[in-house]
This record gives C-alpha cells, structure tokens and sequence, in this order.
C-alpha cells in the first residue's frame, strides 16, 4: 500500500471510531440546503465539467453523474488510487498504484491505460497531452487521445498536486514534495524542455496558475510560511507574503482574478490580493487539516478540516457564514469542489463513513 493511501486509511480510520457505521443513503432534505444525494460507496475524489460529476471510490471504480445527480455510467479500474480524475477532450483520466487509465467521458469505456513506476495521483489534461505524474517524482506526457508518449522527466521528490497548464504560453507547471530539494518547475507543454525552475520548501501546497503567475503556499513543515507569486513565463518573483503556519502537499489553494486564498495546515485561512500580496484578511479556524480544496466564489470561501467540518466564509471580511459538520452532513466530508456549470452558487461534498454518497449543497 503506497504511503499516500495508507495515510488516507489511518486518517478515515481514526475517524471512524467517533461515527456509526456505514448507511444507506437518504433522500436530501431541502431544509438543509442540499439539491440532491447520490449514493457512492467509498468516495474519494471527485472533478466536474459543464456536462456533471465524475468520482473515483476506493472500490476501484469510477462513476460519472449528470448535473442532476444521476448515474450515467460506472467503471472498474484494477489498483486506483485517492487523487483527483483529470478531464479533457472526451476524455477521462484516473491514476492508479503502477498506471495510468484514459476513459471516455461519454460512456467509461476504455481508451488507453500505461505503466507508471509508482502509485499516481498527480494529474492533469491539457488539450491534446495528458500529464500523470508518480510519487517517485516522474512527469509524463501523453497523446491524450491515443496514450502515445510524448515526454518524460524525473526529478526528487514526490508529486501528488495535478500540473497546473496555460494555453496561452503553452506552459505546465508542476510542484515537487516531501524532499530537501523540492521545486517548483514550469515545462513547454509540447516538449517538455524545462523553462525555469524555483526552490519551495517540503510542505508546499498545489501550485496555481492565472493571470500570468504562478502562485504558491510554501512551507517547512512548522512555523515558516509564505506565499508567493512569481512571473509564468520568466520566473521572476514578484511578491512574497508570510504566513502564520505550514501547509500540505494536499492543500489546493483558489485564485481569481482579484484574490489569492490560502489555509494552512492548522487552519488558518489567508485572503491576499492577487496582484501585490497584500494581506486582506485572516482567519483562524482553530482547526487542523492534511488536505482541503479551497473554493472561491464571488462571496464565500470554502474549506474543510480534519474534524469533518465545512467552514463557509464571508468572502468580505472572513467571518464564518456557516459550519457544516459531519453530524449535518450525515457523513465525513473527504473532498469539495465548485460545480462547473452555471447557477447559484453551490457545492459538491463528497462524504464516506456514514453517508456514503455525493451532495450538491446550496452555499449560504
């Protein structure tokens, strides 16, 4: 069992001991501001786009739901493991302990699956190149539609974050964990000739790219902290903020157009304006975490901790809108994500251990 998944069984495990055992899952209520609640067994991860919801589960399988909440198909990848699907041009992309799997989008039909020399979580699709990345720190690229490789490196370290892409400059940037030598580094998409690299820290956060910066949440695994933006396509830093606390390689910063939000990994969210790093806000949510995916919208951040809480944040000032914690939820929130399409604004929970199932939620 590679150390990632093993982390991610101890962590749910501990959880367990405080929360029934596994349910079948209800109706939603609408008092609770839940839109609908599709049963998944053993959720992990989940990605969207305009047409729904496509989730790994730790049963080795892959499920695709319409905006609706509705199955649209099911498949079965032998050995996949916890990290975010990548979609892209029909495609579905899935890592697993030695490999990498492409699904067709439309139905979950196979399209092509490679060897990889470790587990993989790190992934991503740009146009045409699918990106995997393996927790022995190789960096591949593949024809997205056929499988054909197209470029590889390998540098120390681990990757779990999926690369961050830019189709302007043709650019993918792909951070580095747990080694002395960590690093950021920016790749031409189509050669994979290395552009310019920069040194993190161990405890670095997934990287974000917009606006023609590369922002990053960098830590040593204690109390020295800073984010940071630098120039996409030359590497130039162009400010540096510091933080209270470290972060995780699990941690998913969210960007804007006007800001940049950050938690780290005892909980305290960090609002800072994306083009001078300017600290707007702190909040500290007294409350630990080894992953979350932070979501902004036009009013709220989002994030989760490790005590099975959904924090939703004022946007404004930080204040705490709402608290969802596994006893609302009915179930252990293990990923969240913004939904793809157009509408209010809502949030996709994923929530194993009492309810076992996918919720899109109203946010308040």
């Amino acid at each position: 069992m590679n150390h990632s998944r093993m982390r991610t069984v101890v962590m749910l495990g501990a959880i367990a001991a405080t929360l029934f055992v596994a349910r079948p899952a209800h109706g939603a209520d609408s008092t609770d501001h839940v839109v609908w609640s599709a049963p998944i067994d053993q959720a992990f991860d989940l990605v969207t786009d305009g047409a729904g919801v496509v989730v790994v589960s730790g049963d080795d399988a892959v499920h695709a739901l319409g905006r609706d909440g509705h199955e649209q198909w099911t498949a079965h990848v032998a050995g996949t493991t916890m990290g975010q699907p990548a979609l892209g041009r029909g495609v579905v992309l899935v890592g697993g302990d030695h490999s990498v799997t492409a699904l067709a989008r439309a139905d979950g039909s196979l399209r092509w699956q490679r060897p990889m020399a470790a587990a993989t979580h790190s992934l991503a699709i740009a146009g045409e190149v699918a990106v995997a990345g393996d927790e022995e720190g190789a960096l591949t690229a593949f024809d997205a539609l056929t499988g054909a490789p197209r470029w590889s490196v390998k540098y120390p370290g681990l990757l779990w974050s999926g690369a961050r892409s830019d189709a302007v400059s043709g650019s993918l940037v792909a951070t580095w964990h747990r080694d002395p030598r960590a690093a950021v580094r920016v790749f031409d998409l189509a050669t994979g000739a290395l552009r310019w690299e920069a040194p993190t820290a161990v405890a670095t956060a997934a990287p974000v790219v917009r606006g023609g910066l590369v922002l990053l949440a960098i830590g040593d695994g204690n109390r020295h902290a800073r984010v940071e933006a630098r120039d996409l396509a030359t590497g130039q830093l162009r400010w540096q903020t510091p933080v209270p606390a470290s972060f995780e390689e699990g941690i998913e910063p969210a960007a804007d157009d006007r800001s940049v939000a950050v938690i780290d990994h005892f909980g305290v969210v960090s609002l800072l304006d994306r083009q001078s790093g300017r600290l707007l806000w702190q909040h500290d949510l007294a409350r630990a975490l080894l992953q979350t995916r932070v979501s902004l919208t036009r009013d709220r951040v989002v994030v989760t901790s490790f005590s099975g809480d959904v924090f939703v944040l004022d946007r404004h000032d930080g204040h705490t809108v709402a608290r969802w914690g596994w006893r609302r939820l009915d179930g252990y929130p293990v990923a969240t994500l913004r939904p793809a399409w157009r509408g209010p604004d809502r949030l996709l929970v994923a929530l194993r251990l009492r309810e076992w199932a996918v919720q899109l939620r109203v946010l308040p």
